[in-house]
């Protein structure tokens, strides 16, 4: 790959920071899902139960974390011995204006994020930012219901202008919203959005999701003032759609649900909303309101990349009932038959990267950054040594896909960054034993355990790819990392 090329990792506050209320945090919507079977599900106000009703013997993830408030100079430091010249992560919103809609931003959060990049500036790895990653201040959420209301927009863009003009010339990269598509599809987490029973809340997500394309362009537009060598980037969960069978009617169906995943990142790319989305909207009742300004602004501020998470592809059919599912990032899918059984929860569909990557640059014609890959499964820790053969296998196939995609296809790339470089709860089940990481953090699903850091095998593969700048993954693996469905008995 070339030398410019950004080989890295990615983490988010919510999930890695902990320490929720310190030095003047207030919470956020992430701060309340708990660790049980409850964290996905919608949030309805006015209800007796809910996931907001906080009991004393529950446990927030979130609120733990893995301590990276503290720790991030010795963490930043095993990513640098990684080889990394990149490293992902978010602002928390709740750091800088607790209540949200503050005049004047906390200092002590300011100077975190001061410190955390003067320590990537020391190691010369180039921070790639995002403002908003499933995380909203939990006041907005109580009083106005989060991204439901237009006024939280003006919040948002102060919080965004305040810290791009703080940190002028140390961040070139900025990702406003993290995986904007998914507030349809986990609301509370993508958006603080609260259901109330018997409400359209269909057009509740949609509206909400239109206050963040907007808030999204408005950061674009002071961002490239505040500094002309910005770049923005849109962001989304991304991933093929196959059809289950060659049936018209089951590609047909594949065609919709992939029309309703890329609205989002077509509004951000090209400026206005598709027609496909505009019948939609027609059809189904769904009431938007959209203004005039809006759609100067949408149109005049588009973005520079797009940016993707990808863990695996999805798969449908015009008939689902009676079909084997399977999860996917932040849905529901049909199990893939042609595809392996995997040690993790989701299917294994390297090659499904490359078909996205395609896709992608076919469809958008701008620079592409994957900012999230990665296999969260269970490692076994054995006398400080990790044998994580199944990431290598996972790590090794996608990234070998990838180079494809851009030196046979023609792909324009910008980057890998490999999701929870380091151990962190993940957002779906809330559980740190669903690890992503190379570097494996001592802690368990209820945030006890020494949390030191200890390398995995995946890590000296890792650092062996970004050292041969991706030719490693060509060469062949040791016999123990072949076959990950006899590693995931």
């Amino acid at each position: 790959m070339e030398k410019d090329f950004f080989w890295g990792g990615a983490v988010s506050a919510a999930q890695c920071e902990g320490n929720y209320l310190a030095d003047g945090r207030g919470a956020s919507n992430f701060d309340q899902l708990p660790l049980n079977d409850q964290r996905l599900k919608p949030v309805f106000k006015n209800k007796a139960k809910s996931i907001l009703t906080e009991e004393a013997e529950t446990i927030y993830p979130g609120r733990i974390g893995i301590d990276f408030y503290h720790t991030y100079k010795e963490d930043i430091k095993l990513l640098s011995e990684l080889g990394i010249n990149s490293f992902r992560f978010s602002i928390s919103w709740s750091r800088i204006f607790p209540k949200g809609n503050e005049k004047e931003p906390n200092q002590a959060g300011l100077a975190y994020y001061d410190a955390l990049l003067s320590e990537l500036e020391r190691y010369q790895i180039e921070p790639i930012v995002t403002l908003s990653h499933f995380e909203i201040p939990m006041y907005l959420v109580e009083v106005y219901n989060g991204w439901a209301a237009k006024e939280v927009i003006e919040y948002y863009v102060h919080y965004t202008k305040t810290v791009m003009a703080y940190f002028d010339g140390r961040i070139k990269y900025w990702i406003p919203f993290n995986e904007m598509n998914m507030v349809l599809h986990i609301p509370f987490i993508g958006g603080g959005i609260q259901f109330e029973e018997g409400q359209d809340n269909l057009s509740l997500q949609y509206q909400a999701g239109h206050h963040q394309l907007l808030a999204n362009a408005l950061t674009i537009q002071i961002g490239k003032q505040i500094n002309g060598n910005n770049q923005f980037g849109a962001m989304l969960a991304a991933g093929k759609t196959y059809a289950y069978t060659c049936r018209p009617s089951d590609v047909f169906a594949a065609l919709k649900h992939e029309q309703e995943n890329l609205m989002f990142s077509d509004v951000q790319v090209f400026g206005s909303y598709p027609a496909h989305t505009n019948h939609f909207f027609k059809k189904h009742g769904i009431k938007l309101e959209v203004t005039e300004l809006d759609q100067k602004v949408l149109r005049e501020n588009t973005v520079d990349f797009v940016s993707f998470s990808y863990y695996s592809s999805a798969c449908t059919a015009a008939e689902t009932e009676g079909k084997e599912t399977v999860a996917a990032n932040g849905f529901i899918t049909l199990r893939n038959p042609h595809l392996p059984e995997s040690k993790s929860v989701w299917q294994n569909d390297p090659i499904g990267l490359r078909i996205t990557l395609n896709q992608l640059f076919e469809r958008y014609h701008k620079p592409l950054f994957i900012v999230e890959n990665g296999i969260g499964t269970q490692d076994a820790f054995n006398k400080e040594t990790i044998d994580d053969s199944y990431r290598i296998d996972y790590l090794n196939e996608h990234i070998k896909n990838m180079i494809l995609a851009v030196r046979e296809d023609g792909v324009e790339l910008m980057g890998y960054l490999m999701w929870g470089i380091i151990d962190l709860p993940s957002v779906s089940e809330g559980r740190i034993s669903k690890r992503y990481g190379v570097v494996y953090v001592d802690q368990d699903d209820n945030g006890h355990g020494s949390g030191k850091r200890y390398k995995k095998e995946s890590y000296h593969f890792y650092k062996n790819v970004i050292e041969t700048k991706g030719a490693a993954v060509f060469e062949e693996l040791p016999d123990s990392t072949k076959d990950i469905r006899k590693r995931s008995d």
